[in-house]
This record gives structure tokens, sequence and C-alpha cells, in this order.
């Protein structure tokens, strides 16, 4: 028994959420993942050219002088979860524009990632019911938003007003 249940299991919030009959259209998109370095320092997320994805930076500097990044991109919906080496050159190569000196430093991997249908994740109250919450479905955004995410979850668990609009993420926009 429990006050409040909060649901943030990925791609897997849909099969739990099925057998409980709330409604939660997240679906698993393939993406690709390399870890690259460069001695050019770079503190921001790059877009990489022609939107294939980004180029994030790590925090730390290695003995050597440089930087690592993580590189992302591509959305596949299949349920392989197989590296297309097609896909991780493609990265590479629009990462080198940005960062020509690039060495790949962790092997290739993809993953499946938790993508709701209108592209926004599900934070909030289930419809079916009120002490039941969702947190899923961020896609490729999950570290990038997950703090704003927890913030506006927990002001809806403990019935503060929250500092980030809810209403474009609430589950019960899909029934």
């Amino acid at each position: 028994e429990a006050d409040k249940v909060v649901v943030a299991l990925g791609v897997n919030s849909t099969s739990l959420c099925r057998h409980i009959l709330v409604p939660c259209p997240v679906y698993p998109a393939k993406g690709h993942l390399v870890t690259v370095s460069s001695k050019i320092d770079i503190k921001y997320n790059l877009t990489l050219d022609g939107g294939i994805g980004y180029a994030a930076p790590m925090a730390n500097i290695d003995p050597r002088g440089r930087r690592p990044y993580r590189l992302s991109g591509f959305v596949d919906f299949t349920p392989d979860k197989d590296a297309d080496r097609g896909r991780i050159d493609a990265l590479l190569d629009a990462a080198r524009v940005h960062l020509p000196d690039l060495e790949a430093i962790d092997d290739a991997s993809a993953c499946h990632r938790p993508i709701s249908a209108d592209d926004r994740p599900l934070i909030g109250p289930s419809s079916r019911y009120p002490n039941l919450y969702l947190c899923t479905g961020f896609g490729s955004r999950g570290w990038s938003i997950g703090l704003g995410s927890g913030k506006i979850l927990a002001d809806q668990i403990l019935g503060m007003s929250c500092d980030i609009d809810p209403e474009p993420f609430l589950p019960s926009r899909f029934g």
C-alpha cells in the first residue's frame, strides 16, 4: 500500500500501464550513441548538421587535455537494438564539422528511448487513479530535462504550485 505511486519505467511504462488500463502512449525509438574526445573545449550542446543528433560535452578533461563528448542521434522505430555502423559513421562525420580532431573513445551502441506519441513527456497524475503519477516519454532528452520534470512531478505530488506550467505534459491529454 502506498499514498502515491510513480511509473517511471521508460520504454516499459506502456506495458505496465496497459495492465492497469492507464493510457500511456510511449514507444521504443532506437537511438545511436558514441563517445568521442577533442582538444576543442566547447561547454554547451552542439546540434549536429542536418539535425541528426547532438554532441554533449562531458564534465571532465582527460590527462591529454581532451574533452569527451557524447554523440547521440537518429530515431528508428524498430525492435532491433544493434548499432548500425552507417548511423554511427554519420554521427561521427557530422560531429567532425565542429570537432575536426575527434577521436572515438567508446564503443558505439544503440538503445531504445521512450518517446511519447506527441514527443512531449508524460508528467503528472493519471486520469484513472489520482494517486498514480506518470513520468516517462522523454525520448532522447531524458538527461537534459530530467531535473525539470522531477521538479514538476514533486510539486504535483506535494500539491504545490509549479514553477513550470505542467499543462502541456499532463497524461490526461491522452484520455
